[in-house]
């Protein structure tokens, strides 16, 4: 029986912080909240995969370099120019980078002509770009460098 309630944990999902005014119902505790424990697992391990812990710094001593999140597998180097241009991106360090297999891992690397401009441009953090939001982290040359190698031209 436990089965059937772990569907019912998604949406009652944000049965975490509520859970244990239900848990003592009975009709409710029996089947559905077992789910909601079950979904508690669960959502920890998405946020994880998420990169709550350790997906990026966004606090810190700016070094002129942003690392993005998000990007539409599509997107070009002219569309990530294109979203900072107000921030005076330096149109050649832009890096898109790519799986083994060739598919668009969704991130991209980006200098800035000063750490002034890439601090400012960190408020466009959660912008669109299509309709995907685009998180921003600080990044730096290292990292940059670093992943020159997986990124390959367009």
């Amino acid at each position: 029986s436990h089965r059937t309630g772990s569907p019912m944990g998604g949406p009652h999902g944000h049965g975490r912080g509520h859970g244990s005014p239900y848990r003592g119902r009975g009709h409710y505790g029996r089947g559905g909240y077992h789910g909601g424990r079950g979904y508690n697992r669960n959502y920890g391990g998405r946020g994880r995969g998420e990169g709550h812990h350790g997906g990026g710094i966004r606090d810190g001593p700016h070094t002129g370099f942003i690392r993005m999140r998000g990007l539409p597998f599509q997107a070009t180097k002219d569309d990530v120019t294109e979203f900072f241009k107000e921030y005076k991106p330096i149109a050649d360090s832009v890096l898109l980078t790519y799986r083994m297999d060739g598919r668009s891992t969704g991130e991209a690397y980006v200098a800035f002509e000063t750490p002034e401009s890439a601090k400012e441009a960190m408020e466009l953090h959660r912008s669109t770009i299509g309709s995907r939001y685009i998180e921003l982290f600080i990044s730096n040359k290292e990292e940059h460098t670093r992943n020159v190698a997986r990124s390959t031209p367009r």
